[in-house]
């Protein structure tokens, strides 16, 4: 008997060694693929199936079964439904989302932040926050049909299954304030920018808490994002993650451990190395895209100091890689990647965020190719 695809997944978040590194490949919205870039790719492959959009906001394609298979990719994606009371996503050139953010549709498709409506450019008043018709976690669009989706998944594949959660604390935050003024707002706002993290939480708390008693076990894994680094460092001074944003992480692992044996994988991008040893200590299983061009990222670096204790999930980059290299130096850098992190188990390959429109099919069947062929560290 080989192994399942999920064994796979679940000994390299063990870090127990699989019979080869697992693949993931639209398990989660960040680790997709560009609409545009998949129809490139569907043509490469000769399919013509329909293109089912997986995020209008993102521009993402859902990656198509017969993909998957000819990949043998090891994850499969489950997602919250669209709350009822909201606007539909992506709805006309713009469209305001539950959270009062206001997102515009870009020359490639895809929708950028324009401003927060209740927030936004506005002087903050922490005495306002509370009569802000804030998102009702408990609307039964985000729910229905949840469960029958995750017992078909279960039922017809043998694959790690990925319930993809609301954003966190940081970049909610962000998209309800501005970026730059919520930044600001840790220093000279506090009590705001405090409450408004309460408000996320709880949110993301009680949310998860109804999901979770929909799916049962029929999850392995449970991904929320919530971006803590820039390219260059941390977004913002560790001393104020630990104080002001871990307890949150905390709690929200805790509620995720309270009602399931699924283990946790957050998204972060960018240089977030000197906050792995806290995103250990509240719980975190593995982390995502493991942006190894950021500073300190560099992947001998985290499998040595980390690598006994967390995950790493993704690496193959799409600064430079992907996009700029030819199918054999992708392939070179696959092989690099498994030599370096997957002994030991604790890594799961995937590109570096979404696959983004620049990437050719090539390399993306070189990517996946190699990693299946080449299999474990060498």
């Amino acid at each position: 008997m080989g192994w399942t695809h999920r064994e796979r997944v679940l000994a390299a978040l063990d870090h127990e060694q699989p019979d080869r590194v697992p693949i993931d490949f639209g398990g989660t919205f960040v680790s997709s693929i560009y609409l545009t870039a998949y129809d490139r790719l569907k043509a490469h492959l000769g399919l013509d199936h329909e293109t089912v959009v997986m995020s209008k906001r993102r521009g993402l394609a859902l990656v198509d079964e017969s993909i998957l298979e000819r990949f043998d990719v090891d994850t499969r994606c489950l997602d919250l439904g669209p709350p009822d009371d909201a606007a539909e996503e992506g709805a006309g050139d713009s469209y305001v989302d539950p959270w009062g953010t206001t997102w515009r549709r870009a020359a490639d498709g895809h929708y950028l932040y324009v401003d927060g409506h209740f927030f936004g450019q506005k002087h903050p008043d922490v005495n306002d926050i509370d009569s802000v018709p804030w998102p009702d976690p408990d609307d039964p669009g985000y729910t229905r049909g949840l469960a029958e989706r995750a017992e078909a998944l279960r039922r017809d594949t043998d694959c790690a299954i990925i319930l993809n959660l609301p954003l966190g604390v940081v970049h909610q935050g962000q998209f309800v304030r501005g970026f730059g003024d919520w930044l600001k707002d840790l220093y000279k706002h506090r009590d705001f920018v405090c409450r408004l993290m309460d408000v996320s939480a709880d949110f993301w708390v009680r949310l998860t808490e109804k999901a979770l008693d929909c799916v049962g076990d029929n999850v392995d894994v449970v991904m929320f994002g919530d971006d803590l680094g820039t390219q260059m460092a941390p977004m913002f001074n560790p001393d104020i993650y630990r104080e002001l944003v871990k307890p949150h992480h905390a709690r929200m692992v805790e509620t995720v451990r309270a009602k399931s044996g699924a283990k946790v994988l957050l998204h972060s991008c960018g240089a977030i190395a000197p906050l792995i040893e806290d995103l250990i200590d509240v719980g975190i299983d593995a982390v995502n895209p493991v942006q190894i061009t950021a500073k300190g990222m560099e992947p001998e670096h985290l499998k040595q100091a980390f690598g006994r204790r967390m995950t790493f999930w993704g690496g193959i980059d799409s600064q430079q890689i992907l996009p700029f290299g030819n199918p054999q130096e992708v392939r070179g850098e696959v092989r690099r990647m498994i030599d370096c992190m997957a002994g030991e188990g604790g890594f799961v390959l995937n590109s570096i965020h979404n696959i983004q429109a620049d990437v050719a099919p090539e390399n993306i069947v070189a990517m996946f190719e190699e990693a299946r062929a080449y299999g474990g560290p060498h």
